[in-house]
């Protein structure tokens, strides 16, 4: 603050996640350097914008381009920016010409620090390798924009809306990919375009095409699909052999294995590979069962069921994203400024596991919420957080030892 200069306001609610800023300050340093803009209006440093989104993230009172312009002329605002002000209008510019890459060396280098406490959930061998829950959410925008797509909300409105879609690493609970899609990119095409040699990819029935098998395949990559009944979004399995089924399998609610080949139609060439559809019994689900298809044709059949059950985590990371993260609705219109913004979540995500070592989980949402909603500050859940993450910890390896024990007893 200059000499005579009036001190700035204080903002009105306790600010949350400087310790976790704090983590973050040295990877942040390099955006000034390598991405500082001297264009007229867009005379904005991305390291400001990155903190800024991230104390936004961090914040619920802070949820809006008009609300960051205001947190940024506080004394709060003025201790984590270099800046004295950060206008809306110059914030928008900056989302329309960002390239949210500049982020991605961040997240990798986070990544690496939470991959060394990440553990595949007990049941899955750790021969699997990487498993990732891979699905797609609609987010509301703020205006209606050209490729915008048009989804239907849980009130029945049909509203303006961006597709975020994510590869969550089930061992991590972490996101490993996003991207962001309107109406010009099915779920299955924006699937095909991140595939992972050699990891097991897994999606429920929405997220199903020829092609993308035979990327998958192209690309020496495993997969678990959820599909649904024969019909005409879904081709007929023609079977070539039934599997025996083991004792476990038949404990875990396996109906059938079974060895065959995709149909195809006068439309549609099926991909020539050798798959495997496994049925299991699920009375919650429409029709009381679950089919899956796969080309890992060497796993115990109950093991694949278990796989597929994990994929609840990418749903949860959704829902936790819109009810503590604060993007029901999304304040940007480009895809760049979106794009930008769920990056942001990302290392807001990965700065909390690293915090506290605890990944998203129906616990730790439940106690997120809470601190969104006001019920408690992130300083007050951060150590019950690390103190259950540390007894599941234990429980999850006293477990370990008894399946040991029966194993080699």
């Amino acid at each position: 603050m200059h000499k005579g200069e009036p001190r700035p306001p204080d903002w009105t609610d306790v600010i949350h996640g400087g310790k976790q800023l704090a983590i973050l300050r040295s990877h942040v340093a390099a955006l000034r350097l390598e991405h500082g803009d001297s264009h007229g209006n867009q005379r904005l440093f991305a390291d400001d914008v990155v903190l800024a989104h991230l104390l936004a993230f961090f914040n619920p009172s802070i949820k809006s381009l008009r609300t960051i312009e205001d947190f940024s002329q506080t004394r709060q605002g003025r201790k984590q920016l270099s800046i004295r002000k950060l206008c809306k209008s110059t914030l928008s510019d900056f989302h329309q010409v960002v390239d949210p890459t500049i982020l991605q060396p961040i997240i990798a280098r986070l990544h690496a620090e939470a991959r060394k406490n990440g553990c595949l959930p007990v049941g899955l061998p750790e021969t699997l390798g990487q498993v990732l829950a891979i699905d797609g959410s609609f987010f509301a925008l703020a205006a209606d924009v050209a490729w915008a797509v048009k989804h239907r909300g849980n009130d029945g409105k049909s509203r303006a809306s961006a597709r975020l879609d994510v590869h969550l690493d089930v061992a991590t609970g972490l996101p490993e990919i996003i991207d962001v899609h309107g109406s010009d990119t099915s779920e299955s095409a924006s699937a095909a375009k991140h595939i992972r040699p050699g990891a097991i990819h897994v999606y429920d029935r929405g997220i199903f095409s020829f092609d993308l098998i035979n990327a998958q395949v192209k690309a020496k990559a495993f997969f678990v699909h959820r599909i649904r009944n024969a019909g005409v979004r879904t081709p007929r399995f023609i079977v070539e052999q039934d599997l025996p089924l083991t004792d476990k399998d038949r404990a875990a609610g396996v109906l059938s294995d079974r060895l065959g080949r995709l149909a195809g139609s006068k439309r549609r060439v099926a991909p020539d590979v050798l798959l495997r559809e496994v049925v299991i019994a699920s009375p919650d689900e429409e029709g009381g069962q679950i089919r899956l298809l796969t080309n890992l044709t060497d796993l115990d059949a109950h093991l694949l069921g278990l796989i597929y059950r994990h994929r609840w985590q990418v749903e949860l990371f959704f829902r936790w994203l819109k009810c503590f993260a604060n993007f029901e609705h999304l304040i940007s219109e480009s895809r760049s400024g979106i794009l930008l913004s769920f990056y942001v979540a990302v290392i807001g995500v990965l700065l909390m596991y690293l915090y506290t070592d605890a990944k998203p989980s129906k616990y730790a949402f439940l106690m997120l919420s809470m601190a969104a909603n006001g019920g408690a500050t992130l300083d007050e859940i951060m150590p019950i957080l690390k103190e259950r993450e540390r007894r599941i910890a234990l429980d999850k390896a006293s477990l370990a030892r008894r399946e040991a024990k029966k194993t080699n007893g």
